[in-house]
C-alpha cells in the first residue's frame, strides 16, 4: 500500500526572486545569484561569495502578527511566507482545520543562530543589561516553528529537525507521518537557511554541479512553507492539489553512494515504484565536494543516464537545510510545465563522474513521477517521489 499525502499551499521564496513564479523565469533563463555580499556582526562579519535572499519579498502581514520587531529575521521570513501558503491553500477563505488540528514542522541548519551570536556579544562587550529582553527567545533553532504556530494559530505539535542538508526533507516526512496517522489534519512544513556567520567564507566560486574544476559551494538563503493534507480532506472541502507526496525516506549512514542508494529506494517503495517508473530527477549537487560524487555514482546505479537530471543550486547557491523544500517546489513546478529546467554552471562533465541526464539546457519530460534527492557529506540522505495533482483532484 502506498503513503501519499497532498500538497495543498505552497510560498517560495529565495535569491532568485522573492516568489516560485519568479525563481523559475530565472532558472529557465540561466540565471545565478552568486554575488559578494557582507554578513555576520562583531567578530563572525565578513564578505565572501553568497546567494542571499531577494529584496522584494512580498509586504504581507505576518498572520496579522503586530509584534514584529521583536522577530528574528528567520521567524519574520517564515512567517510572512508562511501566510502565503496558508492563503494559497485556500484557508483564508474557509475550510481551515481547527486550531489544535493545525501542526508545525521547520527544518533549518542554523536559525537562531545569528540571534545567539548577537546575544552573546552584546551581553560580553555591553553587559546584561542592555542585552534586548526580546532577544532571548529567537536564539534557539525552534524559535522559528514556535513562531509559526503563534502566528498561524496552530496549536497541534510542533517539530524541529535539524539534519543537515536533509533537515526539510526530514520535516516533510514528520509532517507527512502525522497527517497520514491523523494526528493532525494539516501540516505547516516549512524549512529556512539564512547565512551562516561561523561558516568559512568563499573568495571564488569554483564550477557548476557535477562540473570539473568544483570547488566550495557558494551559500544561499531560501525559505520554503508548504501546507500538506490527506486525500480524504482534500475531497471533502473540495480544494486544488498541487502536488502528490507519494512516498518518502530519511537514511543515515556512511556519506557516499550507498546511502543515497537507500534513501532513494526507500521513497521508491513507498510510491509503490521501481527506477523505471521515474521520469525526472531533482538533485541536491552543489558544485561543492561531497554531494555531487555520491549522488551522480548512485543515480547512474539506479537509472543510468536516459532520465532527465536538474539541480538548481549552481543558481541558487547551496540552501542547507531548506535544500529538499527548494527541491520539491522546484520539482513540483517542473512536472506543471512538462519541463527540467536547465542546471546552472554546468560546463565540463567531470570525468571522474559516471554520466546521468544532466543538461545545460532545459528538457521536455515524459509525463512520470519525480524523484527529489537531497543528500549531506556528514551522510544524511533523503528522497521523496513526487506526482502531478490526478485528473480531477480538488476544485
Amino acid at each position: 500500500m502506498t503513503r501519499s499525502v497532498a500538497v495543498t499551499g505552497m510560498a517560495f521564496a529565495g535569491s532568485l526572486g522573492a516568489g516560485l513564479d519568479a525563481t523559475w523565469e530565472a532558472l529557465l533563463g540561466g540565471g545565478t545569484a552568486a554575488t559578494t555580499t557582507t554578513y555576520g556582526d562583531g567578530p563572525f562579519r565578513g564578505a565572501g561569495f553568497a546567494a542571499v535572499l531577494s529584496s522584494d519579498l512580498p509586504e504581507v502581514p505576518a498572520f496579522e502578527r503586530k509584534r514584529l520587531r521583536a522577530l528574528s529575521r528567520e521567524s519574520l521570513l517564515v512567517s510572512r511566507v508562511g501566510a502565503l501558503a496558508w492563503r494559497d491553500a485556500g484557508f483564508d477563505a474557509g475550510g481551515a482545520p481547527a486550531p489544535a488540528d493545525v501542526g508545525v514542522a521547520l527544518g533549518t541548519t542554523t536559525a537562531g543562530l545569528d540571534d545567539y551570536l548577537r546575544v552573546l556579544h552584546d551581553g560580553v562587550t555591553h553587559g546584561p543589561a542592555l542585552v534586548s529582553p526580546s532577544s532571548g527567545p529567537q536564539a534557539s533553532l525552534n524559535a522559528v516553528a514556535s513562531e509559526l504556530s503563534v502566528s498561524a494559530g496552530a496549536e497541534g505539535s510542533i517539530v524541529t529537525v535539524t539534519a543537515g542538508r536533509c533537515s526539510g526533507s526530514h520535516a516533510l516526512a514528520v509532517g507527512a507521518d502525522q497527517v497520514l496517522t491523523g494526528a493532525a489534519e494539516a501540516v505547516l512544513v516549512a524549512a529556512v537557511e539564512t547565512l551562516d556567520p561561523t561558516a568559512a567564507r568563499v573568495d571564488r566560486p569554483g564550477a557548476g554541479p557535477f562540473s570539473a574544476g568544483r570547488g566550495a559551494a557558494v551559500p544561499g538563503e531560501a525559505v520554503v512553507v508548504l501546507v500538506l493534507e490527506s486525500h480524504r480532506r482534500v475531497r471533502d472541502r473540495g480544494a486544488r492539489v498541487l502536488a502528490e507526496v507519494s512516498g518518502w525516506s530519511t537514511v543515515r549512514g556512511d556519506a557516499g553512494q550507498d546511502t543515497a542508494v537507500r534513501a532513494a529506494l526507500g521513497a521508491l517503495r513507498g510510491a509503490g515504484l521501481d527506477a523505471a517508473g521515474i521520469g525526472l530527477v531533482c538533485s541536491s549537487a552543489t558544485g561543492g565536494t561531497g554531494v555531487d560524487g555520491p549522488e551522480a555514482r548512485a543515480l547512474h546505479e539506479l537509472m543510468g543516464p536516459s532520465v532527465p537530471v536538474f539541480s538548481p543550486f549552481g543558481a541558487l547557491g547551496d540552501c542547507a537545510g531548506a535544500s529538499g523544500l527548494v527541491q520539491l517546489a522546484l520539482t513540483a513546478r517542473a512536472l506543471e510545465a512538462g519541463l527540467a529546467p536547465p542546471t546552472c554552471g554546468l560546463t565540463r562533465w567531470d570525468p571522474c563522474l559516471p554520466r546521468i541526464g544532466v543538461a545545460a539546457r532545459a528538457q521536455r519530460l515524459r509525463p512520470a513521477p519525480a524523484l527529489v534527492l537531497t543528500t549531506d557529506a556528514r551522510g544524511q540522505a533523503a528522497a521523496l517521489v513526487l506526482r502531478p495533482p490526478a485528473a480531477g483532484s480538488g476544485a
